[in-house]
């Protein structure tokens, strides 16, 4: 029951590199995620602790808030800061290649969170966090690179839109918790699918953009 949730993840990723990533980028790719993989256990440490702020308020719509801050705001934002450790936003790159090396760095931070994730509710599984969060940690792999750079490429109050726009979408993302306990479980399933297409048709554009030069470091 816990191997979906352990290894949905990285083998999504893993899928999608290998079908969209261009060969002459293979070593790029692999130190990103290799260097994500560096700031996993910190970032896991910080996400509990961040989560630990806003107690949860089970049957209330508090709830979403401990959720979003608990997980979808730290996976969001911790392996954006954590990019800029080992790599310059705003450097010279070919075209897509960017999105490409962030997507990868964030797949390799949030790959190990699963078994994170497995170990909390060990006693205690469910179909929202065995089932349904893998995928909603896939879509934040997907769209949230593509915001983070659109947000530093924007100037001006155009850098809002991106950063609202992922405001929105995880805070949805943190509503799917709450519904599925209310019983809400085919509006729980709606809204996470719609995130999950919204984070392929967001995300992907930019992905499959081929390189100008042959390698990326």
């Amino acid at each position: 029951m816990y191997l979906f949730l352990v290894f949905a993840p990285p083998l999504a990723f893993f899928l999608l590199a290998y079908l969209v990533y261009p060969r002459e980028e293979i070593e790029a790719t692999r130190r990103a995620v290799l260097r994500g993989l560096v700031l996993a256990l910190p970032a896991w440490f910080l996400a509990r602790l961040i989560g630990s702020i806003f107690h949860p308020a089970y049957g209330s719509v508090l709830l979403v808030f401990h959720e979003w801050m608990d997980r979808f705001l730290p996976y969001s934002i911790l392996p954006a800061l954590g990019y800029g450790i080992f790599y310059r936003y705003g450097e010279k790159l070919p075209r897509g290649a960017a999105l490409r090396r962030l997507t990868a760095f964030y797949a390799g931070l949030l790959a190990p969170f699963g078994l994170g994730e497995m170990t909390r509710v060990w006693e205690v599984p469910s179909a929202y966090t065995t089932l349904i969060l893998p995928f909603l940690l896939a879509a934040l792999v997907l769209v949230l690179p593509r915001l983070v750079l659109a947000t530093l490429e924007a100037w001006g109050a155009r850098r809002l839109l991106p950063i609202l726009i992922g405001i929105l979408a995880t805070l949805a993302a943190s509503a799917v918790l709450p519904l599925f306990l209310a019983a809400l479980w085919p509006l729980a399933l709606l809204l996470a699918g719609g995130l999950c297409a919204l984070a392929w048709f967001l995300g992907l554009p930019g992905l499959g953009q081929k390189p100008l030069q042959a390698s990326v470091e």
